[in-house]
């Protein structure tokens, strides 16, 4: 199932992007979704590119029709990568549940703002319900950007200033 996201920002493409590049941004935003069980197990800069990989434990609430393959808590591994000239990225997600998570991402200024834009794919491996599967993921993902893009709002003024202004 294909799932497009729209986050917006109020700041430059440059400056969001430059905060999706810093490792203490990703830590600082956990935090301020209030996950307590989380952890960085790699990260990497070259260049122009960034890579992060983040466990985390994910606490999940499925309807009853999915419950059978989806638990309460699960512990989810995403791997971003970003190319700061491009200001495009790929997410992955490995959820924990029988579902592949990919989606490509690109950030483009919109007036004196930015808009960051998650093109999900979202497959269940599952007969039967996957198609339910599927729509409760799409769903769970729209929820939670709500809360990741405030809180990332809220750290603008904290990352997304060039290294030497810090």
């Amino acid at each position: 199932m294909k799932h497009e996201i729209r986050s917006r920002y109020p700041a430059s493409a440059e400056t969001v992007m430059r905060m999706f590049a810093n490792p203490d941004f990703h830590i600082a935003k956990l935090q301020g979704l209030g996950l307590k069980k989380y952890q960085v197990l790699d990260q990497e800069a070259q260049g122009d590119d960034f890579r992060i990989r983040i466990e985390r434990k994910v606490p999940l609430d499925a309807p009853a029709l999915v419950r059978k393959v989806v638990p309460a808590e699960t512990t989810a591994i995403s791997d971003e990568r970003w190319n700061l000239r491009s200001r495009n990225g790929k997410v992955s997600i490995s959820p924990g549940i029988p579902v592949d998570m990919n989606c490509e991402a690109a950030i483009t200024d919109v007036g004196a703002e930015c808009v960051v834009t998650y093109t999900w794919d979202v497959r269940a491996k599952v007969p039967l319900i996957g198609g339910a599967l599927e729509k409760f993921i799409c769903s769970d993902l729209e929820s939670r950007m709500v809360d990741e893009t405030r809180v990332t709002a809220s750290l603008i003024a904290r990352f997304g200033q060039s290294p030497t202004a810090r």
